[in-house]
């Protein structure tokens, strides 16, 4: 858990929680379109009336229809969009502060451009592994549609849901400094993939797994849990809370384990976080 220490650390230790809400207010536009695109809520809707004998591919990729095409689409759009702006502010103002020691948005035009490159080849790879991931559960949810037990194919589809979130947090852990690589080094996608897998490796990866599958869980979970409520619009406003806590998250835990994996020293401590001098009394 290492890992995970050091990013709450530096989320609420450090200037006692200011650096969350800005990183937090910074990701909450992403938030909203995530979860409007992306409802958790709906898979327990799907679940709770579940039904065998459908292997319609559009029908499993709306959770049989509990998801609406275009609304959603419109969500995708925007939260690549939002992605793409409000991600490249956090970066900057992230990597400026490990690495000089300063915690503050500049101006939020001139810190979206300066990190806007990386950002962008990051969020076009993961709009593609999301796409690739929404493929693989759409098949998973086909696949027991054989099963003439509802029950029975209900569990089952879960189940390989479960797995194919673990899988998720698998590669997740491998690349996770797969954008630190690109920020601080300069390379191109596929040699900052390298890297970041390389630096992963061994007694880390177990860390690093933890780090990332946990919170995923949490959200998981929660999500599913506030959607059994049967609540679309409190099932929406949590997970748009969720989803912008998770993104805060696990920007800092690739800049905060890229430069602890690597041995690099920060400046983003503050002097009074290691000792504490008290004042002179006047004689």
């Amino acid at each position: 858990m290492r890992y995970f220490k050091k990013t709450a650390e530096y989320l609420f230790k450090l200037e006692k929680g200011k650096r969350f809400l800005l990183l937090f207010l910074l990701s909450l536009p992403i938030g909203i379109a995530i979860a409007a695109a992306n409802p958790v809520g709906a898979l327990f809707d799907w679940l709770a009336g579940y039904e065998t004998g459908n292997d319609s591919f559009a029908a499993a990729w709306t959770f049989g229809g509990t998801i609406p095409a275009v609304p959603t689409g419109i969500a995708i759009a925007a939260a690549f969009v939002l992605m793409l702006f409000f991600m490249s502010v956090s970066v900057t103002v992230i990597s400026r502060s490990l690495r000089v020691g300063v915690f503050k948005v500049n101006g939020i035009f001139r810190d979206f451009n300066e990190n806007f490159i990386p950002v962008l080849q990051a969020v076009f790879c993961y709009s593609v592994a999301a796409l690739l991931i929404k493929v693989l559960t759409t098949a998973i949810i086909i696949l027991p549609q054989g099963i003439s037990n509802a029950a029975l194919s209900a569990t089952i589809s879960a189940a390989l849901l479960v797995g194919a979130y673990a899988a998720v947090a698998l590669i997740m852990s491998i690349g996770i400094l797969y954008l630190p690589y690109m920020t601080f080094n300069g390379l191109n996608s596929f040699h900052a993939y390298t890297a970041a897998s390389s630096a992963v490796s061994g007694k880390t990866f177990p860390r690093m797994f933890g780090a990332v599958a946990i919170p995923l869980a949490v959200w998981l979970a929660v999500s599913f849990a506030v959607g059994a409520a049967g609540s679309r619009l409190a099932s929406f406003i949590v997970e748009a809370v969720l989803d912008s806590a998770l993104i805060v998250y696990f920007i800092t835990l690739a800049f905060i384990s890229y430069y602890e994996i690597l041995g690099l020293v920060r400046e983003d401590y503050p002097k009074d976080y290691f000792y504490y001098k008290p004042r002179r009394k006047d004689k």
